[in-house]
């Protein structure tokens, strides 16, 4: 019996050693599979209200008190200051044009701020994440957790009997594992889907981007920058630096996430599908098999070319990297007992931060699944309710992206795209809030809404204005936090869960 679990997760990212610590500390026998080791680099480092609040949810639910512990900036600082973080107030986008500083005539002109929380000490952070990986990893041991860290999965068998192979990365031979379930929390590897060749659902996926990134250190302040543009301020919800910053450029975006140990998360996604809306005017992507070095991509951006002017890459220790076609899709129900977390199934886009909240929401409903006591029926609806919302809030969110990156070159449209991914977040975590538990995230469960945002993005890509006034009507039965109101110029403090 010592080859016998009862759940094998594959992936001991921090998805992955929270869903083993939940399930060891509910008396079950896991062990938690992956071929590396720690510590390790991996991007996937902004968080979100609604991941708070999930793992605020689990941390109660399943008496894992250090999880409330990172759920916000001031206790993740009183609790685990030895584990890098960065601080995040909220969102924020900026417009910039070639060759030209960056500047705006009115404030809100070129520039979007969103404030995910009320004041710093309630703040949202940035995970570091070869630091909270390692940390959410130790404490599954601790549990009593199989950790088979340096072991690949090299065959899963195809029957219902739960047996699949390891093989370890540094000794030879082989060994047999079985298990009642198996949970796939492999990210972007994906190990289930390609041994058991899932069906590919990529082909559905309008957004079609690619990414460059890496960790870098001396990234100056674009706070310090803004100030030195003459740029006024005082009027922002939070500083510049204490947010997911997305600067916007010709077809795609630089993200920066700040860390509190002088690191600087840095990564550039462009848009390499067939067509972009520039003021009704269509163009061609860049060309995919450019591979871009970060540093030396902005001479043609001024403002941006100055932050990066001293910045030295610290990770991966390989190099920058780049990615092909970022985005992946494949069903998560490989079978009754066999499941994906939301993030081994899909990888849709980095913009508006989505990863963190899907795979904590995915914990949170595998452990539903499993470990509420059910007959068969109610298990095989339960597995089927986890994929019908995987699927539908995945296509929500497929829609909203792909729309943003097709108006991105016109600020106001694409700033209308993000109110509604904005709206449909908002409106997800009041429910949370009132003690719900959403079968959907982004408000993906309500017919009406997801209806309206296919129209608006539907309204978005065509070169008239009709969305000008469609948008704000349309959007006001979910719009409880004052979204597109034109006095605040693009400046929102509102906060629905802090």
């Amino acid at each position: 019996m010592k080859n016998k679990v009862d759940v094998a997760i594959i992936g001991a990212g921090f998805a992955g050693s929270i869903l083993a610590a939940a399930l060891a500390k509910s008396g079950l026998r896991v062990a938690l599979i992956d071929s590396t080791h720690h510590p390790r680099f991996a991007i996937g480092e902004s968080s979100t209200p609604l991941a708070d609040m999930i793992l605020r949810r689990l941390a109660q639910n399943y008496q894992l008190p250090y999880l409330e512990g990172l759920s916000t900036w001031s206790s993740w600082q009183s609790q685990f200051p030895e584990i890098a973080c960065g601080r995040k107030r909220g969102f924020s986008y900026y417009q910039h044009h070639r060759n030209q500083a960056f500047s705006e005539q009115t404030l809100g002109q070129s520039s979007l701020l969103v404030a995910a929380s009320a004041n710093n000490d309630v703040a949202d952070t940035h995970w570091y994440r070869a630091e909270v990986d390692q940390f959410l990893f130790g404490q599954a041991v601790d549990l009593g957790v199989m950790a088979l860290l340096g072991h690949e999965i090299v065959q899963i068998n195809s029957d219902e009997s739960g047996r699949f192979t390891l093989r370890s990365m540094c000794q030879t031979g082989e060994a047999n594992l079985h298990s009642d379930w198996i949970v796939d929390a492999s990210g972007a590897s994906s190990v289930s889907a390609r041994l058991l060749d899932a069906t590919d659902l990529t082909h559905t996926v309008r957004t079609q981007t690619r990414t460059t990134y890496g960790h870098y250190r001396a990234v100056g302040s674009w706070s310090h920058k803004l100030n030195e543009l003459g740029q006024d301020i005082g009027l922002n919800p939070f500083d510049a630096d204490d947010a997911a910053q997305h600067h916007l450029l010709e077809n795609g975006w630089l993200w920066m996430l700040r860390f509190n140990n002088e690191i600087t998360s840095v990564g550039r996604t462009e848009w390499i599908g067939p067509a972009t809306l520039d003021h009704g005017r269509h163009g061609n992507g860049p060309d995919i098999s450019k591979a871009h070095t970060i540093t030396h991509d902005f001479h043609d951006y001024p403002s941006l070319a100055e932050l990066m002017a001293t910045a030295s890459l610290t990770a991966p220790p390989e190099g920058v990297r780049s990615t092909g076609r970022l985005q992946r899709l494949v069903a998560p129900s490989l079978r009754q007992r066999h499941l994906m977390l939301p993030t081994a199934a899909m990888t849709l886009d980095p913009l508006h931060s989505t990863g963190i909240a899907h795979a904590l929401a995915g914990v949170d409903r595998i452990l539903n699944i499993l470990m509420l006591t059910q007959s068969g029926t109610e298990q095989r609806q339960a597995v089927q309710q986890y994929e019908t919302s995987f699927l539908q809030e995945s296509k929500l969110l497929d829609e909203l992206v792909s729309t943003a990156y097709l108006v991105m070159n016109d600020f106001e449209r694409f700033t209308a795209a993000c109110m509604i991914y904005f709206a449909g977040a908002i409106r997800c975590e009041e429910r949370y809030q009132q003690g719900q538990n959403p079968t959907h995230l982004w408000n993906a469960d309500d017919r009406e809404f997801v209806q309206f945002s296919k129209q608006a993005c539907f309204a978005l890509r065509q070169p008239n204005d009709d969305y000008q006034t469609m948008i704000p009507e349309g959007l006001a039965p979910w719009n409880t936090a004052g979204l597109m109101d034109p006095n605040v110029q693009n400046r929102y403090a509102y906060t629905a869960t802090k």
